[in-house]
């Protein structure tokens, strides 16, 4: 008798489930913060060290505008300029450029913080617009400054040759020379220059007497 030849049976072959794709790591990338700036009215707080009876502008003809700037470096923060408030469509459009142009900025401070003592702020490289006070060098003058047209840029990196024959600020020295590139240095060409030119103001780094961290809307 021919033994029974058996076919084994074959198994089903078992379903294949497809892994799951790896989830995305989280980044910590983010946009870079834009230039953004904010108007308000300007309190007696704003200019407690700044103005006094007698000035030709008081706070009520003046403007806060608090924006931001590309610090020395490359951070984005946060500052502040009192300035005339017929004048702040070209402040904030000027510092927008600079801003966008990648212009650095050390600090941005209201000149409270020194008692309004113009010295002692250009030495900290301070820059700032609206401060009631005569022209640092020749007393017997007043500052457009007092009028809230007028800003300061950058005041160490940028000095200023007084009608006395003397630099400010006194820790200014190896920027007189502007062959330098230094960040925070100003020049015909850089945007800031350009855009208050653009709008009517002028620069002091052209005088005689060069002032390079004066701008002054007109």
């Amino acid at each position: 008798m021919t033994p029974r030849r058996v076919t084994p049976t074959s198994k089903p072959s078992p379903r294949l489930t497809p892994e799951p794709l790896p989830k995305p790591k989280p980044t910590n990338k983010q946009t870079p913060p834009g230039f953004n700036a904010v108007i308000s009215k300007v309190n007696s707080a704003d200019v407690q060290y700044t103005y006094r009876a007698g000035c030709p502008v008081g706070p009520s003809q003046l403007r806060k505008i608090t924006m931001t700037f590309r610090a020395y470096d490359g951070s984005v923060r946060r500052g502040e300029l009192i300035v005339a408030a017929s004048h702040v469509q070209a402040y904030t459009e000027t510092f927008r450029a600079a801003f966008n142009a990648g212009f650095r900025i050390n600090r941005m401070d209201n000149p409270n913080v020194w008692h309004g003592d113009d010295e002692a702020m250009m030495a900290a490289d301070n820059t700032s617009a609206f401060n009631c006070r005569a022209v640092t060098g020749n007393a017997s003058r007043v500052s457009p400054h007092s009028y809230g047209t007028a800003f300061d840029v950058n005041t160490r990196r940028n000095p200023y040759l007084a009608v006395n024959d003397v630099w400010y600020p006194s820790n200014s020295a190896i920027w007189i020379d502007r062959s330098k590139r230094d960040a925070g240095m100003v020049s015909s060409s850089s945007t800031i220059t350009r855009q208050v030119i653009e709008r009517g103001g002028i620069w002091g780094g052209t005088w005689v007497g060069p002032d390079y961290q004066h701008y002054e809307f007109r």
